[in-house]
């Protein structure tokens, strides 16, 4: 296993895959690629009594310190012996994040599940559940902690 995509997206779900990615770069002796989608910003158009949701670029601001915090998780896995470099990508579909993985000759994806609701499902999908059915290497799924994947 030579290259290793982790697929981030700066939430707290993101340490959990990066610490799965480090231990098994540190054991294969991988290169770990830090891949993340600069996905466009819900904004709310202020437009009288109905106000519709619009998925619009990030301010400049937003990309500039998405990309900091990429590069301060590139150094610390490369502070601990990893090799990693960053990629970022503007297309946020899974077709795309799959497109990208295939060019950066990927042997393992590592990716979290966010466990939103089935409603959540229905309407928005799941990324974890897209990658998984069409990667062309073997995904590994980081969960959340979330109380709400708890089965009562």
């Amino acid at each position: 296993m030579k290259t290793i995509v982790a697929l981030v997206d700066l939430s707290d779900l993101t340490f959990k895959v990066l610490k799965q990615a480090h231990a098994l770069a540190t054991a294969f002796h991988s290169e770990v690629i830090i891949l993340h989608v600069l996905g466009k910003q819900p904004v709310v158009m202020d437009v009288g009594i109905i106000s519709p949701v619009v998925m619009q670029d990030p301010m400049p601001t937003v990309a500039k310190e998405q990309a900091e915090q990429l590069l301060e998780i590139r150094d610390s896995l490369i502070k601990y012996g990893v090799k990693a470099r960053v990629e970022q990508l503007e297309d946020a579909r899974v077709a795309a994040v799959l497109a990208e993985a295939r060019q950066l000759k990927a042997d393992l994806i590592i990716l979290g599940s966010h466990h939103h609701s089935t409603i959540y499902h229905m309407l928005v999908g799941s990324v974890a559940a897209d990658v998984l059915k069409h990667a062309h290497c073997p995904v590994l799924v980081v969960p959340s902690d979330e109380a709400s994947h708890k089965q009562v």
